[in-house]
């Protein structure tokens, strides 16, 4: 799933638009694990100039960037901090958890070769799915178009719901989905 879906899924399942103190740490939640995948990108293509096909099949698969993603995606390791911050009652760090939790999960459907080992550290299993949000041969276009217009429906929702800043993040979203989905699988 694409990041900024992710955001706003979250925002929506875990009341983040209803309290504007969850807000912040849901959108966190709901974006960090993909921020080591952002820096090694960015790194890797920028800083030391590697194509995009090096990156997936080199640098992505050192057991540095393996483990630091892959442990991101950990669902037993965000409902322990999830269950900790509850018992703590720190009410921001339970939402953050909780939005960790939901990234996890939806990713977990959604990923082929590159399926994350979202059990660790208990276990070294990935979910090898049938089906990708990015790779056409595993119905990519079909899954990015559905995910696209579930993004778009529930920005549509929370649009009434939260302040005018958050409209323009829910716009600039949508707007982003339409231009990545036509970048990413032209006719």
């Amino acid at each position: 799933m694409q990041t900024p879906g992710h955001a706003v899924l979250n925002l929506a399942l875990l009341g983040g638009h209803a309290s504007p103190a969850l807000a912040v740490p849901i959108l966190v939640g709901a974006v960090l694990p993909d921020v080591p995948i952002a820096v090694l990108y960015l790194r890797e293509r920028y800083v030391r100039g590697l194509s995009d096909e090096r990156i997936w099949s080199e640098s992505y698969q050192r057991p540095f960037w393996l483990n630091l993603i892959h442990g991101a995606h950990s669902l037993p390791l965000s409902l322990l901090g999830g269950v900790v911050a509850l018992a703590l009652g720190v009410a921001p760090l339970a939402a953050f958890f909780a939005s960790v939790f939901l990234h996890a999960l939806a990713d977990f459907p959604l990923h082929v070769h590159d399926a994350h080992r979202h059990f660790l550290p208990f276990s070294q299993y990935r979910f090898i799915s049938p089906i990708s949000y990015w790779d056409v041969r595993y119905h990519g276009r079909a899954v990015a178009l559905g995910e696209a217009l579930l993004v778009l429906g529930v920005s549509a929702w929370l649009w009434p719901r939260v302040p005018g800043a958050a409209r323009a993040g829910l716009a600039a979203v949508t707007v982003w989905y339409a231009i990545n989905y036509w970048k990413s699988f032209p006719r």
